[in-house]
């Protein structure tokens, strides 16, 4: 059994270590997770015309608003 599970695993190549926490807790993340959150975030990064390289290492703090609000997408707050 455990060799059939062996089999079907997938290598695949890491670029990123990523790590997120929640409320101050990490969270623990597959190499897959991790590696689809770092594309994710370096390709947002890359649409930033004011950075003049890619990034070594992006740190990114999301706190909800204790109520939604409707805002200019294209306004810098």
């Amino acid at each position: 059994m455990v060799k059939f599970l062996e089999e079907k695993h997938r290598v695949m190549r890491k670029s990123f270590e990523t790590e997120m926490y929640v409320d101050g807790k990490q969270l623990p993340l597959n190499n897959f997770v991790q590696e689809t959150i770092g594309n994710i975030m370096m390709g947002f990064s890359k649409t930033l015309k004011w950075l003049e390289a890619p990034p070594e290492k992006i740190e990114v703090k999301i706190t909800r608003l204790p109520q939604p609000a409707d805002v200019d997408a294209h306004i810098y707050p």
